[in-house]
Order: structure tokens, then C-alpha cells, then sequence
């Protein structure tokens, strides 16, 4: 049934309800919804009604000094239609009613005030406000409601809540479903939870051992890093020392604990915790600051007295601030603001009024009757700062029935900002391309590199500025520069192209980084068991692969160009071929019967300079007669067109594009030639190590043959290398370096670069043995790579790509290429060859005619007439 009460005072007759009017800017109605559900009985609900309408009348009546005019109507339950003409809902029902109203309020651009029952979820801060009913003892299921519906417990995995006997089945149940269930706010999500019982022992000892029966098999992998404690005082401080002992306590852990009988044992604040506190850790505290000595009762008429003393209060504070303007003015400044904009502005001023209400009472009164607080700590990077462990602990807010959960900060604050903004130690020392020490003219030092593109990523995302500690000894671990003066014209762009070695970090740099003075070592360190016994790594920042670096492979000589097209089988049958055919040709002339007599094929050897003429295509005077010596004819002339057009066009192939020696471009192909080039590698190097500890046999070899380098920069290195003698095996970008500062120096490409890479050697950045923050800065990095970020800086630092990167061979193109002398060399030399034999038979044919008219002088033949 609706109960419309009369219209208690007017002072102004009406305002359109068009715009949405402010209690003091025109009429405003309020709808009061009382459930009688929420009642024991019929007249408890009727002595409710009357005392909130006699409340609401005397209150506005003694407050309101204002033009404006006030309706007030009273519905018993809570079917009621919100028309548009309703400015503010207050209700007074069961959170499921109290839900219901709120969701056709909020439609209708309403601001509504609820009072509920306990472990109920609040109504949103933009749209209302709401006060559960919650009796002293009662509160926790509410406190951990209002920390989910809010986001200021941000848990979206498993929650482990550990809590001591102290608390009877029905509290812990509540308190989980407050925890995990789900929530009319859809920002929220369900969270699942996983619940352990520690047992409340008379003596510390047991009580700690009671705690490690708990912890000490505990599965995180499984079940998270997120706890929940709930337990009294001295519990609580065994809870602490027991996870820290177990090492549970870090930068990926978070620890909250709600303290619960901090009031009674008058505990008000939580120093004496500090020095329970690890470095690196996230640990948070809610305890009880209720004032037991005060008598406040719970019931609902106080919840709407302060709400409507809270109400009036803003409305005259939103009236104040425009009365200094013309009605016109307001009038306009009131249509400017939102319906939601000036519903906000409301609720502010209201939230602002209870909340200095609250702080201002003394000990005793009714506002302090329940309230709880929160503190978080502070303790990551003050090592650095301190010497110490210097954690510290920060109050950032309270929880009451009535505003709920009243932050100034997370509850986690190294969560969510990371370092918080300060200043940390880091340690490096000068190894281009890694990491760079530059000095401006006004003796300023800059820092720069692949690994400072990293540190900077990194302390943008961890919220933390940096001071670079340097050491003393920058320079000695790069023993790759080029000192000789040819190198130096190239200055200051050579040496920001030196690669350097990874596997030597100077000592200084080691010892700041063992004795815990800084952060983090921002230099490459290649990643190795000896490196781990003093120190730690991150994940690797980036992956150095192995290759070799032979001479680029020349062209073959050109001496015997002509002979090219053929093997050496192919012109050993040729040749045998006109051997052969001359004698047949002879033999096929002769016994025939109608050959007759032809000059120039009356011997097998005039036959074999027939076939030989005929291949050159010069053939001969006579032909043969006979038509089966013809058909052999024919069939060889036959056969020479074939060899001349297939000679021909390979001819002009090999004219057109050289023919280059075979390249090096596996571990393979480099043993093979072992007794024609020798290899060698940095002495102490990464992949030396690699080689005593593998299983192939091929690697066996490589290490028994390879040569030892102290300086793989040695100009007389490079020139073995140059001149085909010799392998290096090396980083493939620092191969790339030397091919690139070759091509600088001298114009030419003289290097090439295998296509094996037969090892990932890891380089990684160092922190402290059992560093705190090794899993954070892990995690970052893991995001980079995963972004892309450290391809980007490789490709940025790295030399870009050149003529010298091409495989050997893989542009052979010929522009208006012209036949040189050194491609017909081969010709002239057969001509040479050629000439020289015909002068040796004439000296031999002139020889023996001399013999021969010698002979014929001494005979004396008879005269015949």
C-alpha cells in the first residue's frame, strides 16, 4: 500500500521539472521507500514510518534556509513508480529490494540513498550511497564487500585465506562468499579461493610450528601467491616470521592481513611489525579500531539522521557556491551541469561532511563506535637508500559503516607504482656496442647502448630514476679495438661500432653488485655457472648465435676459359671419337666397290684430318663416292652440330657470368678443407666451452684444430682471413662489425659470413645473490621480448644491412659485360702452343729431307735411255 504524505511546507510555487532542480534550486520530491520486510512486525515498520517522516519534517524545517520547496512521499514496500518527477530515492529494505530500487533509480537519473542489511553490496559511488545495518563483530564480510565493489582489492586469481580456530564456522563462511562470489557491480569477477585453518596454540613455539605445518609443503605454482590472514595479534606476528623464513615473502607475493583483535589488545598502529617485514615485499594490514567504550545502537532511524543532516549540508554547500550570482545566472550555470554531474557534486560534499564529522568526534561517540584501518608498507629499494633494511609503514585509510572503504592510497602500493618514483644505484662500466660512456665538452657523462635502452624501458615501467656508479675499470674489457692509425681516420664512428666481449666483466663492477650497493649491473654478461656462484642473472636481454668469417670466395681462373664448357671426359671422348672415325672412314672407302680413287682419303691418317676439319666445319675438297661412306659422313656432321651449338652457347654462359670457388658455409664444409685453412677462436671464450662439453664428433674436431686468439682485432689476423687462409669463429654480429668496418676502410667486400649458426650463447644483465626484485625485473623483460622491443633496439644498434651480406654468388648479373683479354687467354695460349709445334715439325721435316737428298747424292743408279 502507498502512503502519500501531504505536502509538508512551500515556500515557492513550483519550478518545470524539465531540468533536474537541486533541493534548494526548486522543487524537489523524495521518494522514502520502507520495506516491511525489513521489519519484525507490523508495528516496529509503522513506528518506523512515522519517525522517518517526522525526522525528515523537522529536519529540513530546522536546516533549510533557502528558497525551495521539498515533497516527501512514503511508500511501504518497494513497488513504486520512479517517475521522472522524483528527484531522490531513499529506501529502507533488504539488499535484494535495495538492488532492485537502485537499478530502476538508476535509470530514472535518481540519487539514492539505501539503508540495508549487513554484508550487502554497496551501490555505486556515482549513483547513491549506502549504509549496511552491521552490528560491532560483524563488520569483516561487509570490509571485504566494500574492498572488492570499489577495486581497491584488485585479487583476480586464487586467494589463499588462512585464518586461526579463533573465528566460529559461520564468520569464515561469510567471509569467503563475500570474497569469491558474485557481485551485482559487473566491474567485479568471481575469485576463487582456496582455505586453510591454522591452529590457535597456548605457547609461540607451537603456534609457529602449528603455522609450518600450513606453509612448509605449500603449493604456489598451484595455488598462487595472493594470502589472506586473518587471525588475532600474536598469530599474526607468527604468520610473518614463519613465511619469511620460508622465503614466501617477495616482489611477486602479496600478504594481507586483517588483525582482529587489535581493539582489544589496544594495538593503534602497526610499528611494531617493521622489523617482521623482508625487503622487496608486499604486505598490507587492516585492523580493528572500533571504540568499544561507546553505546551506539543500531538501528535505522540514526542511519537516516545523518543521512539527512549529510543531505542538507551539501545542498546548502552546492546553494553557497552560486549565490554569489544573479538569478539568471544560476539559472543558466544549473542547466550547464549534467543530471550526473551535479548528483556527484552532491554526493561529494555529503561524503566530505560525514567523512570531517567522523575525524572530528571524540572518543566515544557514535561515528567511532565501528571503524577500521588500513596500513600498508613500504619497503621496496630502501636498502639502496639506507644501508639497511628500512622499511617503513604507511597509514592510507579507514573503513566505517558509513562512507565504507576511505583510501588515500592502494593497499598494495608497489603493485601498482612499482618503485614509487625514487632513486636507485646502478653499476656499468664502458663496452660498446652494450653499453656506452660518453664525455660532452662540459665533462657531462651520458649513458648510452643497448643495454641503457633496456634500463630505461625498465625504470619507466618500474617507476624508478636511476644514478649510474661507474667503474674504474672501463675500458680493460674490450680487447677488440682497432689502434692501428689506418683505423683511426674513421674516430669517433668506428668506435661506436667496436663489438666487445661479454665474458669478461671488470672486478670492481662484480664486487658492487656481490655486496648489494645497487640495483642491478646494467653491462652484458654472458650467462654461465661460474658467473652464478657469486652473482645472478635476469633472463637473457638478448641471444648472441655463432658463425665463421672466411674470405669472400674468388672467381676461378679464366685461363682456360674455352675448355669450360666441357669436362674433361667429354674432350677426352671427342678427341678419341675423331681418332676412331678417321681410321673407319678409311676402311669404309676403301672396300667399297664404288668408291674409286678420291685424293685426300687414301690413308687413314688424311681420314682422321677429314673428321677433324669436319668438326671445325671447315670439311674438306673430295667427298666420298660410295653411298655407305657418304651416311657415316653425314652421321659425324650430324654429331658436330650438336658438339659446336652446345660448345657455342655454354661459351657465352660462361663469358657472361664467372665462375666463383665454392664457399665455406657449414661446420662441414670447414672440416673438409682442414688441410688447406686452419680456424681459430677467442681464447676463454664462451664457445670454447661449448666445444669441451659436447657429444659430436664434429666439434671434437673443430676444437683439436682450432688456433687460440688473445686479439681477434689483429690486423695480421684479418689479412689471413683475407687472403683465404684462415677461419674466424665468432658472434655473427661481430662478424658483421668487421665486415662492415672493412667495407668502410677500404671499399671491398673481402669477407664472407656462413650461413651456419651452430650456437645461441645468452647475454644477460646481473643483479645480487637472491635479489628481491629478480622476478619483477624478469617479468618486464619477458614483456619486451614479447613486444618486440628488443628486436627493434638490435636492428637500431646493429649495422644495417650492405653489399657485403650477400651469399657469394647470389648477384652474378652482368650489365654490358665485355669479353676481356683474360677471358681469351686461354686461346692465345693454344695458338702460342699451336705455333710452336708447327715450328718444331718444320725444323724436323726440313731435317729429314736434308737426310734423305743426302742418302740419294751417295746411291749411284744406272742411266736408262
Amino acid at each position: 500500500m502507498v502512503f502519500v504524505l501531504l505536502l509538508l511546507w512551500c515556500v515557492n510555487h513550483g519550478t518545470s521539472f524539465d531540468h533536474y532542480p537541486s533541493l534548494v534550486a526548486g522543487n524537489a520530491t523524495m521518494a522514502v521507500v520502507i520495506d516491511n520486510g525489513f521489519f519484525g512486525d507490523k508495528d516496529e515498520h509503522r513506528n518506523a514510518v512515522t519517525m522517518v517522516h517526522e525526522l525528515i519534517a523537522e529536519t529540513v524545517k530546522k536546516k533549510m534556509y533557502t528558497d525551495g520547496s521539498v515533497v516527501v512521499r512514503v511508500f511501504h514496500d518497494a513497488n513504486v513508480d520512479l517517475r521522472k518527477d522524483y528527484t531522490i530515492l531513499l529506501s529502507v529494505a533488504t539488499c535484494y529490494l535495495t538492488w532492485r530500487l537502485h537499478e530502476a533509480a538508476r535509470k530514472e537519473e535518481l540519487t539514492h540513498f539505501a539503508i540495508t542489511d549487513s554484508d550487502c553490496p554497496r551501490i555505486p559511488e556515482t549513483h547513491g550511497m549506502s549504509i549496511p545495518l552491521i552490528a560491532p563483530g560483524e563488520e569483516l564480510p561487509q570490509i571485504f564487500l566494500d574492498l572488492r565493489t570499489t577495486n581497491v582489492l584488485t585479487w583476480n586469481t586464487n586467494i589463499n585465506i588462512l585464518h586461526d580456530d579463533t573465528f566460529d564456522r559461520d564468520t569464515i563462511g561469510r567471509v569467503a562468499r563475500a570474497i569469491s562470489d558474485d557481485l551485482p557491480n559487473e566491474r567485479s569477477n568471481l575469485i576463487s579461493r582456496s582455505m586453510f585453518t591454522l591452529k590457535h596454540e597456548d605457547t609461540e613455539r607451537r603456534r609457529k610450528s602449528s603455522v609450518k605445518n600450513v606453509l612448509g609443503d605449500f603449493r604456489v605454482e598451484q595455488l598462487g601467491n595472493c594470502f589472506l590472514v586473518i587471525a588475532t595479534v600474536d598469530m599474526v606476528a607468527d604468520v610473518m616470521d614463519v613465511a619469511r623464513s620460508l622465503d614466501m615473502v617477495h616482489s611477486a607475493s602479496q600478504w594481507f592481513y586483517v588483525i582482529t583483535d587489535s581493539a582489544i589488545q589496544n594495538l593503534t598502529d602497526m610499528t611494531s611489525f617493521v622489523d617482521l617485514l623482508s625487503e622487496g615485499g608486499n604486505v598490507a594490514f587492516a585492523y580493528n579500531a572500533t571504540d568499544f567504550y561507546c553505546r551506539c545502537e543500531v538501528k535505522p532511524i540514526r542511519y537516516i539522521k545523518e543521512i539527512i543532516h549529510a543531505l542538507v549540508k551539501a545542498s546548502a554547500k552546492y546553494t553557497a557556491k552560486y549565490s554569489a550570482t544573479n538569478e539568471n545566472d544560476e539559472f543558466e550555470m544549473t542547466r550547464r551541469l549534467s543530471k550526473r554531474a551535479r548528483r556527484i557534486e552532491l554526493l561529494t560534499n555529503m561524503r566530505v561532511y560525514l567523512s570531517q564529522r567522523a575525524f572530528a568526534s571524540q572518543q566515544g561517540a557514535c561515528e567511532r563506535c565501528l571503524s577500521w584501518r588500513f596500513t600498508s608498507s613500504i619497503t621496496w629499494g630502501n636498502f639502496f637508500s639506507h644501508g639497511r633494511n628500512a622499511a617503513h609503514l604507511l597509514n592510507i585509510g579507514t573503513w566505517t559503516p558509513y562512507l565504507g572503504v576511505n583510501l588515500t592510497d592502494v593497499i598494495f602500493p608497489h603493485i601498482a607504482h612499482g618503485f614509487r618514483g625514487i632513486d636507485l644505484p646502478i653499476t656499468t662500466y664502458h663496452n660498446p656496442p652494450w653499453q656506452m660512456i660518453s664525455v660532452s665538452e662540459t665533462g657531462e657523462k651520458s649513458y648510452d647502448g643497448l643495454v641503457f635502452d633496456v634500463i630505461k624501458h625498465l625504470a619507466k615501467k618500474l617507476n624508478f630514476t636511476y644514478t649510474v656508479i661507474e667503474s674504474d675499470a672501463t675500458t680493460s674489457p674490450s680487447p677488440r679495438s682497432f689502434n692501428n692509425s689506418r683505423f683511426a681516420k674513421l674516430g669517433k664512428k668506428l668506435q661506436r661500432m667496436t663489438m666487445s666481449n661479454t665474458r669478461r666483466v671488470p672486478r670492481e663492477v662484480i664486487d658492487t653488485i656481490r655486496e648489494r650497493k645497487v640495483l642491478l649491473g646494467a653491462c652484458a654478461y654472458t650467462v654461465n655457472e661460474y658467473g652464478k656462484s657469486v652473482i645472478n642473472f635476469t633472463v637473457p636481454i638478448f641471444v648472441q648465435t655463432y658463425s665463421f668469417l672466411t674470405s669472400r670466395p674468388r672467381q676461378l681462373s679464366r685461363a682456360l676459359l674455352f675448355a669450360s664448357p666441357f669436362t674433361k671426359e667429354t674432350w677426352a671422348c671427342l678427341a678419341a671419337s675423331i681418332v676412331v672415325m678417321g681410321p673407319i672412314l678409311y676402311v669404309v672407302h676403301k672396300y667399297s666397290p664404288y668408291s674409286g680413287r678420291t685424293s685426300g682419303l687414301d690413308s687413314s691418317w688424311q681420314c682422321v684430318w677429314y673428321v677433324y676439319g669436319a668438326l671445325l666445319q671447315q670439311g674438306g675438297m673430295y667427298l666420298p663416292r660410295s653411298d655407305s661412306a657418304r651416311i657415316l659422313i653425314g652421321i659425324w656432321w650430324l654429331v658436330v652440330m650438336v658438339l659446336v651449338a652446345t660448345y657455342s652457347g655454354s661459351l657465352v654462359a660462361f663469358l657472361t657470368f664467372p665462375r666463383i670457388d665454392a664457399s665455406i658455409l657449414t661446420v662441414e664444409d670447414l672440416i673438409s678443407r682442414k688441410d688447406k685453412i686452419t680456424w681459430g677462436f677467442l681464447n676463454g671464450s664462451f664457445f670454447e666451452t661449448y666445444l669441451r662439453n659436447a657429444d659430436e664428433p664434429k666439434y671434437h674436431v673443430l676444437l683439436s684444430r682450432a688456433e687460440r686468439h688473445n686479439n681477434t682485432e689483429d690486423e695480421e689476423l684479418m689479412e689471413r682471413v683475407k687472403q683465404g687462409k684462415h677461419a674466424l669463429i665468432d658472434w655473427r654480429s661481430s662478424l658483421r662489425f668487421l665486415m662492415r668496418k672493412d667495407l668502410l676502410l677500404t671499399g671491398g667486400c673481402h669477407f664472407s659470413l656462413s650461413s651456419d649458426e651452430f650456437l645461441d650463447e645468452p647475454i644477460a644483465m646481473i643483479v645480487p645473490q637472491a635479489s628481491p626484485y629478480l622476478s619483477v625485473i624478469d617479468a618486464e623483460l619477458h614483456r619486451m621480448h614479447e613486444s618486440g622491443l628488443m628486436n627493434k633496439w638490435i636492428s637500431e644498434r646493429m649495422p644495417m644491412k650492405d653489399k657485403c651480406w650477400e651469399a657469394p654468388g647470389s648477384n652474378q648479373a652482368v650489365n654490358e659485360r665485355k669479353v676481356n683479354v683474360a677471358d681469351m687467354q686461354g686461346i692465345f695460349f693454344v695458338l702460342f702452343m699451336g705455333v710452336t709445334l708447327s715450328f718444331l715439325l718444320l725444323f724436323y721435316e726440313l731435317y729429314r729431307h736434308k737426310r734423305k737428298l743426302s742418302k740419294e747424292r751417295k746411291l749411284i743408279r744406272p742411266f736408262v735411255s
